[in-house]
């Protein structure tokens, strides 16, 4: 695993657990396909230039992580480390805080994935405001 990616999760509070052996479900490339788009609309919007924004995106994408089962019951999740870096194993934990995912930039592109790989909840930065989007990635019939 790439050790700056490492970093930049531990940094952000998330307990980095390891590259799993992910046996189905979304490549990276093809959660980001789905979830970053021209036509993508957010299940959620929250404005960046107040003051409570880091927090209330946070909150905001662990509410919404929890309810599609993105998170497991130990606040377990994949994340992506990038295109060609695929899924990390993370954990949630009580300092962890997206909004500390942003680039130098001030820019956001999270995308998270259950376990399973039955969903995609992804957090990123659009004009002025935070989106949330979900994704759903149903398993084979």
């Amino acid at each position: 695993m790439d050790t700056e990616i490492e970093s930049r999760f531990r940094t952000a509070g998330l307990e980095v657990i390891g590259q799993p052996e992910v046996d189905g479900g979304p490549s990276v490339e093809q959660a980001f396909r789905r979830v970053v788009h021209i036509d993508a609309e957010p299940v959620e919007r929250i404005q960046r230039n107040t003051a409570d924004a880091p927090g209330r995106l946070d909150e905001a994408w662990r509410a919404r992580a929890r309810a599609g089962g993105v998170l497991s019951e130990d606040g377990t999740c994949l994340v992506a480390a990038g295109m060609k870096g695929g899924w990390v194993h993370v954990r949630l934990t009580e300092d962890s805080d997206i909004s500390a995912l942003r680039s130098p930039d001030g820019d956001l592109l999270l995308i998270a994935r259950s376990p399973s790989g039955h969903r995609v909840c992804a957090a990123s930065t659009e004009g002025g405001d935070y989106w949330i989007l979900e994704e759903d990635f149903p398993g084979p019939a």
